[in-house]
């Protein structure tokens, strides 16, 4: 059994080749396999004890710790150390706080593009002011999953459940998130008619899977963004 305070172990996603999944009370980090066989952790939680260390190890060598957006720097320090030989990578709109924050360095995302499996893809939504990138997988049986950062959460997760039929709005999301509402309602829908994703693994919350999902996100940013 893992301590409570700290990371859980990493599982496999079923849906989507080459990822694995961590929490820690209602957060998630991603381990995703590189195509040189290396790992990228998406968004690292904070409290990266000894068996979830073993779990990342079990997986793989880390080679890109990706910080998705500016406010998501509580554990790069900690993985940073953890793994010196990882390159911090971020946004160059996310960089510069991040810098400021962690007076750590950080690399564009332009090495971990190339480096993600073909099934795989960098999503940088427009109108936010945090910098904010998805990641966009191609899925078993063709499904399209978004591994998303603020923008999207899932229900809160208690003991035996973090799997949900549904997705929600991060409440600050809109506030504290959003710089030009016109220019993200509109790059939102766009992608969103593009992939019609049926899987959406946030930062925060459970994971939403489920057929409905791209009518439940048209609704849920029209209701939010008009």
């Amino acid at each position: 059994m893992t301590k409570a305070a700290g990371l859980n172990l990493f599982v496999t996603l079923a849906e989507v080749a080459g990822v694995w999944v961590a929490t820690k009370v209602n957060l998630r980090c991603t381990a995703i396999a590189l195509q040189d066989g290396g790992i990228c952790l998406f968004s690292p939680v904070a409290g990266l004890n000894a068996e979830a260390k073993a779990s990342v190890a079990a997986i793989g060598r880390v080679t890109h710790l990706f910080a998705p957006n500016h406010y998501h720097n509580a554990g790069l320090a900690e993985y940073s150390s953890a793994f010196p030989k990882a390159k911090l990578c971020a946004s160059r709109a996310a960089a510069p706080r991040l810098q400021a924050l962690t007076k750590l360095e950080f690399h564009d995302l332009a090495d971990l593009a190339d480096a993600l499996p073909a099934h795989f893809s960098l999503l940088e939504p427009q109108g936010l002011k945090t910098g904010e990138v998805w990641i966009r997988a191609r899925g078993r049986s063709g499904l399209v999953g978004w591994f998303v950062v603020d923008a999207l959460a899932g229900p809160k997760m208690s003991a035996g459940k973090s799997r949900f039929d549904r997705v929600e709005l991060l409440k600050t999301f809109p506030r504290f998130g959003v710089r030009d509402k016109t220019v993200y309602r509109e790059w939102f829908a766009q992608a969103l008619a593009n992939d019609q994703p049926r899987l959406v693994i946030p930062c925060h919350g459970g994971i939403a899977a489920a057929d409905d999902l791209p009518q439940q996100l048209a609704r849920l940013h029209k209701k939010t963004f008009g």
